[in-house]
């Protein structure tokens, strides 16, 4: 049961929603149907991501292929909480009866409040990300929505790493700023969306999705409450530092090993440093200081513990090798060789690599390498690199690789590219 102030709080909150899902007709007829059984306004965009903003009278149609061709989205504009419940039910009756939905389709919930009706201290633009982070009971909605666990476009929030290994702020003084926290939309909550004043819950979703109309509205529930008690209550209690202790255990080690790199071998013995390839104790003591700061995003944003880092005196760059990332928040700017991830990787190149459920962005992909369950975006695939049912999208992409199943949205292939029961639906053969 609700306490009175909870009930306040989700009704005077504002809900808007974004469905993806497939249609039995066309847009025209989608449109002509929809519009009837919601009782609004619906403009047909051309392309996903229109400029149009919805509003509680006029929603908007638009392809979004990410899903496979055909998919489309409803985006709202934002209502009361009270007429978003009503939509919910309405939408997901239609789409039972009028469509489908796949495990790529989701729907996504935004939050704002009535600052007229709770008053300016629930302004969503002044939420601290780190409190919210703290405090937000993750697993209810996994709970919830099982299939949802691990998904490359809703991952967990619950990721924090101290901005520098070389001081920690004691308890008393423990600010969000001084610790990195998610920001890329493909979370399981949106945190872009602050300037706007709301934030977007993308953790819900899945084949049927349709179906679990109680559980998507107690989920919307449990977001509404989360993001409320958060903007009211915005002072860290000992809860939250015990907490916040707890999810940075991990790095204590990076923190100690973080000033002479003695201090390093002895907390990581399984790592082994070398700079041009070479292994002598005085040369990598030398240029360790230089090795550091990206040494520390491995161990923070990676969490590697066991592989070869070798340094590059001349470019300054990095090479990670033998290395297993399964719960990679993020990797960028070296090479990586021979390593088995699932996370996030950006401006790498990679060779001999096994990639699962993970998100390139700006990577150049070699030989030898697989790629399952992942979205590759604005990057480059070799010739005998294995893509298999994967998302690859992006104009600035070039793709020479066999992708099997999976959806190749947009971008451009060279005549070495094999597909094999794959969904194309915009290619630039080059």
């Amino acid at each position: 049961m609700y306490t009175n102030e909870q009930l306040n709080a989700i009704y005077g909150s504002k809900i808007g929603i974004e469905f993806e899902f497939f249609a039995n007709e066309g847009m025209d007829e989608v449109k002509r149907s929809l519009s009837q059984a919601l009782n609004k306004q619906i403009r047909v965009e051309e392309k996903a991501h229109s400029e149009f903003t919805p509003s509680d009278e006029i929603f908007k149609l638009e392809p979004d292929n990410s899903g496979g061709s055909g998919m489309i989205e409803l985006v709202t504009g934002p209502m009361p909480f009270v007429e978003s419940k009503l939509i919910i039910a309405k939408t997901l009756k239609w789409i039972r009866e009028n469509g489908s939905t796949n495990e790529r389709c989701s729907i996504h919930i935004n939050v704002a409040f009535d600052g007229k009706k709770l008053g300016p201290g629930t302004n969503v633009s002044s939420l601290d990300i780190g409190k919210f982070v703290l405090n937000f009971n993750e697993e209810a909605v996994y709970e919830a929505f099982p299939n949802r666990r691990d998904s490359v476009y809703a991952k967990s929030i619950k990721f924090i790493v101290p901005l520098s290994g070389m001081t920690q702020p004691s308890p008393e003084k423990r600010l969000w700023k001084n610790y990195m926290f998610v920001t890329e939309k493909y979370y399981g909550v949106n945190f872009s969306k602050l300037p706007k004043n709301y934030i977007e819950f993308r953790y819900l979703g899945g084949k049927d999705y349709e179906k679990k109309y109680n559980t998507i509205l107690n989920m919307t529930e449990h977001f509404v409450l989360s993001l409320y008690e958060s903007l009211v209550d915005p002072v860290y209690n000992e809860n939250d530092l015990k907490i916040l202790d707890s999810l940075l255990e991990k790095h204590r080690s990076v923190i100690e090993s973080y000033k002479t790199y003695s201090a390093f071998k002895t907390k990581y013995p399984k790592i082994k440093l070398m700079v041009d390839l070479n292994t002598y104790d005085q040369i990598v003591e030398t240029f360790y200081p230089k090795m550091r700061e990206k040494i520390f995003e491995l161990l923070t944003k990676a969490g590697l513990n066991e592989g070869l880092i070798n340094y590059d005196a001349d470019t300054g760059k990095m090479q990670l090798k033998n290395a297993e990332l399964m719960k990679c928040f993020e990797i960028s700017g070296i090479d990586i060789v021979d390593c088995k991830i699932q996370g996030n990787i950006i401006g790498c190149d990679i060779f001999s690599t096994e990639l699962i459920n993970s998100s390139m962005f700006e990577c150049n992909l070699f030989g030898a390498t697989d790629t399952i369950d992942s979205k590759i975006e604005d990057s480059y695939v070799s010739r005998h690199v294995a893509v298999k049912d994967s998302y690859v999208f992006g104009p600035r992409g070039v793709f020479s690789g066999d992708m099997e199943g999976g959806i190749f949205r947009k971008g451009r292939a060279t005549e070495f590219a094999k597909f094999e029961n794959t969904e194309i639906i915009e290619i630039e053969k080059i």
